[in-house]
Order: structure tokens, then C-alpha cells, then sequence
């Protein structure tokens, strides 16, 4: 591919990437605005988590974003976006459950709603700016995502997408039985 059509692809998915990501933010934060602070350490159920707890595990999983792309990468040898299709598929199946990463598990301590907004709002920015400045073609080569190995710098946001649409949904219905 001529570097060129390369830098207009790599735009193309650039603006992509971000429309989604302001998309999803701002429905994360809309909806914990909508939940009430005395509701946002009740559990629904006995397994379930709270809504506090719901937007930490998010704030974990996105803010070692900046951190990862960072760090080492390398050119890419295959379609930069090709796990997109298979990360939406994954995180967009409501009817499936899945373990969290052990290092992006929520405490069980009380969260403050103010807070949990307050940190968001302060990662949110972050990611909007590698999506705005870095290539996003890239592969990171310091993390492998199990079963998907290693990703590029588009497809970890679109997990990031994904994966808060997931949390999103997964507050709404929180929300409900509360």
C-alpha cells in the first residue's frame, strides 16, 4: 500500500474510532448521572456488582490505555481493525458472562458517585488524545490479550469501546432493579 492511502485509511479509522469513543463516554456518563448516590453501592443481586463498582472496573480497564501505547510497538503485517469485528462480538453478547482481568476487579469499598465520575472525566481526555496524536496502525508488543494475542493501537480501542457499551448496558440494567 502506497504511504498515502496508508495515512488516509489511518485517518479514516482515526475519526471512526473517535466518533464511537465520544459516543460511548458520553453514555457512560450519562447514565452513572442518572443514578442516584445512595444507589450507587447497592447490589441488585448477591453476585452482581454495584454501579460504583460497575465504573471502577471501567476506569481500571481504560486507564492503562496512555501507559500501553506508550510503550513498545511495532508495524503492523495485517489489517489493523481485523479483531474489531471479533472484540464487538465478544463484549456486545449480553448473554454472556465472562471473569475480569484480576488486576481490573472492582474493591468492594464504598464508592462516592462524585468520585467515580471525577476519575472518568479525568481518564476520558487521556484517551481522546491518543486517539487524536498516536498511530493508531500500530502494534503494542508488551501485551497479549488472551486468546486474541497481540493488538494494534485501533483494536484496543475498539475494546475499550466495547467493552464500556458492555458496562453501560450493564448499569442500565442496575438501574432497573434498583
Amino acid at each position: 500500500m502506497e504511504t498515502s492511502s496508508i495515512a488516509n485509511n489511518q485517518e479514516q479509522a482515526r475519526a471512526t474510532i473517535k466518533a464511537e469513543f465520544e459516543k460511548t463516554a458520553s453514555s457512560l456518563l450519562n447514565t452513572l448521572a442518572d443514578i442516584r448516590p445512595e444507589q450507587i453501592n447497592i447490589k441488585p443481586t448477591e453476585t452482581s456488582w454495584t454501579a460504583g463498582q460497575v465504573a471502577e472496573h471501567v476506569f481500571k480497564s481504560v486507564v492503562g490505555i496512555p501507559p500501553l501505547f506508550a510503550g513498545n510497538t511495532e508495524a503492523v503485517q495485517r489489517d489493523p481493525a481485523e479483531k474489531e469485528q471479533t472484540l464487538k462480538d465478544i463484549f456486545l453478547d449480553f448473554n454472556a458472562r465472562y471473569k475480569s482481568a484480576p488486576n481490573i476487579v472492582p474493591s468492594n469499598d464504598p464508592h462516592k458517585k462524585a468520585e467515580v465520575i471525577a476519575a472518568l472525566e479525568v481518564v476520558i481526555p487521556q484517551i481522546k488524545e491518543v486517539i487524536d496524536t498516536q498511530d493508531l496502525f500500530a502494534l503494542c508488543t508488551s501485551v497479549e490479550v488472551p486468546m486474541l494475542g497481540k493488538m494494534t493501537k485501533l483494536e484496543w480501542l475498539y475494546l475499550v469501546c466495547y467493552h464500556t457499551q458492555r458496562h453501560v448496558h450493564q448499569l442500565k440494567n442496575i438501574m432497573q432493579a434498583l
